[in-house]
């Protein structure tokens, strides 16, 4: 699962690969700091790819609730 998070990071919000991984481990390791820098990031990268803010925050709010569950 943590596979798709990075894929779906890369492919919406155009993360690198590295980028991917800190986003995984900030969702894993649920720091809060870091998740809101990784919003700015994932809903600034999505808007450029042409997809709205409220989208891409709810996109990220759906990406943040399923680490929640699925991160060990």
């Amino acid at each position: 699962y943590q596979e798709q998070v990075m894929q779906i990071a890369q492919e919406l919000a155009g993360y690198s690969l590295g980028e991917a991984d800190l986003l995984r481990r900030a969702m894993g390791k649920k720091i809060r700091a870091e998740m809101d820098k990784q919003r700015e990031r994932f809903v600034s990268g999505a808007m450029e790819r042409g997809v709205g803010k409220p989208q891409a925050d709810f996109i990220f709010d759906l990406l943040a609730k399923f680490a929640d569950y699925g991160f060990n």
